[in-house]
C-alpha cells in the first residue's frame, strides 16, 4: 500500500498516540457503564473517539489524495511548547493570572506578524474568562495570584 496523504497519516498517527496515552493514564480509575458512570468513564470515552478519528485519517491517507507534509518551521513551533511547559510548571505557585499572561507572551513570540496590543488584549481577555469559568464558575481549587 502507499501513502496518498501524508498529512493525514502523520494527523492520524498522532490522534492515535495521543489516545494510547491518554488511555494509559486511566490506571485504576473505575469506568463504570453508561448508565452509572465512573471516574474513568469520561477520559476512556474520549480516548476511544480520539483514537477512532485517528484511525479513519489513517485509513483516509492510503485511500484518498492529499496534500504533502509541509516543513516544519521551528521557530513557530518551539515558543508554543515552551508556552505549554512554562504554563504547566508554573500554574501552581505563580497562579492562574501571572501563569496565562506568560503563556500567552511567550506563544505571541512564535507569530511572524506580531502586534503586542493584540496580544496584550488577547491575554487580558483569555486571563478574565479563565478567571471567571475555572476558579469562580466551576469552582476548581486553582489559586488565582502567587502563593506568598
Amino acid at each position: 500500500m502507499r501513502v496518498r496523504s501524508p498529512q493525514d497519516l502523520v494527523g492520524g498517527a498522532a490522534l492515535l498516540l495521543l489516545a494510547l496515552i491518554a488511555w494509559s493514564q486511566i490506571g485504576e480509575l473505575r469506568i463504570g457503564t453508561a448508565a452509572r458512570m465512573g471516574p474513568g468513564w469520561f477520559p476512556a470515552a474520549l480516548s476511544l473517539i480520539v483514537g477512532a478519528f485517528g484511525l479513519v485519517l489513517v485509513v483516509r491517507s492510503l485511500r484518498l489524495d492529499g496534500p504533502a507534509l509541509q516543513r516544519w518551521h521551528l521557530r513557530s513551533m518551539l515558543p508554543v511548547l515552551a508556552a505549554i511547559v512554562l504554563f504547566a510548571f508554573t500554574i501552581r505557585s505563580l497562579g492562574l493570572v501571572i501563569s496565562a499572561a506568560l503563556l500567552v507572551l511567550v506563544s505571541s513570540a512564535a507569530a511572524p506578524d506580531l502586534r503586542w496590543r493584540d496580544a496584550l488584549l488577547f491575554g487580558a481577555s483569555l486571563i478574565l474568562f479563565a478567571v471567571l469559568l475555572f476558579p469562580v464558575a466551576l469552582g476548581l481549587p486553582l489559586p488565582i495570584w502567587p502563593r506568598m
